[in-house]
């Protein structure tokens, strides 16, 4: 199999694949964030909500330009300078924000299932917002040399041509990148507090009572966050071994043919890495039989407004008339000749 190949492969898995992950995870954090935003008074929901909304900026923001660039060779970012220096700032604040916001999710779950009231009251509204607002600071903090260090370069091509190209000159900031932010702030770190927190949940609710984890509200959020856990670390396991093995291999002299291949490897993982914030309102509709029923009332209430302002737009002034004779001989006579005004 020849690198042209490889490039063609990619090509059609970031458009036959990385296209429907993105438009279906808009669509279903959009719907997400209209069914959470009327609970919001449960600390979990409230963190679920937040999460949705960065998912939202991570999806169309980080995995949206990385689809045109790798199936439809559109990137705005080489010709752009506004753009190559915000893009990656957008993306990387709203990719870490989201699964801070998850595994924060995921501990308060944790805190609910204990059997300590001391543990169980640990689960409050007001912490949660205080530990999001100080957590997305520190996140965009963070990333704020990125808006200063991303800037569009030359390149030279193997056909001795010059392309530009939306790169990091900052050598610090690229091993910042390379080494702890891709493999471990947005790999290894989630994924052990993930797995960490869901294991620990899971067994506190397997050997406690029903009235313990008070209610049916919360068993199914309990049961949303558990296999939310899973969809998230799955797409992260290839994702950080990917990572990892381009560490270990970074100082290796390779083949442009080995190239290829690591390229093609490195964009079906990070493609997969954004089901972990496209995925959510699809586990959530599988592992919670209230959000269904919240989902299909969102589905009725829309059909029936559309359906009611479909009849009133065809509704024509021939049929006014022929109801309003009817109904005026109900009303009195002032408002019987202000009908018969405005016919007129």
């Amino acid at each position: 199999m020849s690198s042209t190949s490889f490039s063609m492969i990619s090509t059609g898995f970031g458009i036959y694949a990385g296209l429907p992950i993105c438009i279906f995870g808009i669509i279903g954090n959009i719907i997400n964030l209209r069914l959470l935003f009327s609970i919001q008074s449960n600390s979990t929901s409230f963190l679920l909500f937040v999460s949705s909304f960065f998912n939202v900026i991570a999806l169309s923001e980080g995995l949206l330009p990385k689809i045109l660039i790798i199936g439809f060779n559109i990137d705005a970012s080489s010709t752009s300078m506004i753009w190559c220096k915000i893009r990656y700032f957008i993306a990387y604040t709203a990719t870490m924000a989201s699964l801070t916001c998850f595994c924060f999710a995921s501990i308060d779950r944790f805190f609910v299932s204990c059997r300590s009231v001391t543990w169980r009251n640990r689960s409050r509204l007001s912490t949660a917002k205080i530990a999001i607002l100080i957590a997305v600071l520190v996140i965009i903090a963070s990333n704020v040399p990125l808006l200063f260090f991303f800037t569009i370069i030359q390149v030279k091509t193997d056909t001795d041509n010059t392309t530009p190209v939306c790169s990091l000159i900052s050598p610090g900031l690229l091993f910042y990148i390379s080494y702890i932010f891709r493999p471990v702030l947005l790999s290894i770190l989630p994924g052990a507090i993930l797995g960490i927190t869901g294991w620990l949940t899971y067994r506190n609710i397997t050997s406690i009572t029903d009235i313990q984890l008070r209610g049916t509200f919360q068993r199914n959020l309990t049961s949303m966050i558990l296999l939310q856990i899973v969809a998230v670390i799955i797409p992260i396991i290839p994702f950080a071994t990917m990572n990892i093995y381009q560490l270990i291999t970074s100082s290796m002299v390779k083949s442009s043919y080995r190239l290829a291949q690591e390229a093609l490897i490195l964009n079906i993982t990070n493609i997969i890495l954004y089901i972990s914030y496209a995925s959510n309102f699809y586990v959530y509709l599988i592992s919670c039989s209230s959000y269904r029923r919240d989902f299909l009332r969102l589905l009725l209430f829309c059909y029936n407004q559309n359906h009611w302002n479909n009849r009133i737009g065809t509704m024509t002034r021939e049929q006014l008339e022929l109801n309003i004779p009817a109904m005026t001989k109900q009303l009195p006579r002032s408002v019987h000749q202000t009908v018969q005004r405005t016919i007129a």
